[in-house]
């Protein structure tokens, strides 16, 4: 019996981005692309559900923290992760600080930071309860 992969909903601007994500994650999760945060925002609507959502922060339209914020609001089950080469940025910070986001990382992103960060967030994620997620915490 062979257990399924974690679904993970990349989104970025950039289709050069979304392909190097891809394959990065291949043969760990089950990587969905999105251009773009509307396009996030169906998938997850119509393709879901998703363990994990891992997004650029600047894109045209919703931004990063944004479009987390919509996820933690309708999929709450959903880990959400937010890639920036901008630094800790104040909305990023209060993001994380209110659990919009699980975890922000800086642009470049070595791989092996990407798929550790996205296996703890999708564990995490999968606990029970918030009194288990408060003790993981």
């Amino acid at each position: 019996m062979s257990l399924a992969l974690p679904r993970v909903l990349c989104v970025d601007d950039e289709p050069n981005i979304l392909k190097a994500m891809t394959r990065t994650l291949h043969g760990r999760f089950d990587a969905v692309t999105a251009l773009g945060a509307h396009a996030a925002l169906q998938a997850l609507e119509h393709d879901g559900p998703f363990d994990a959502v891992v997004t650029d922060m600047r894109m045209p339209g919703l931004d990063g923290i944004q479009l987390l914020t919509e996820v933690a609001q309708r999929w709450p089950r959903t880990a959400r992760l937010l890639l920036t080469g901008m630094g800790d940025t104040p909305a990023g910070i209060a993001a994380t600080r209110a659990g919009v986001i699980f975890k922000t990382l800086a642009k470049p992103c070595p791989a092996d930071e990407l798929r550790d960060a996205l296996s703890v967030a999708v564990a995490f994620a999968a606990l029970p309860n918030s009194h288990a997620r408060q003790i993981a915490h």
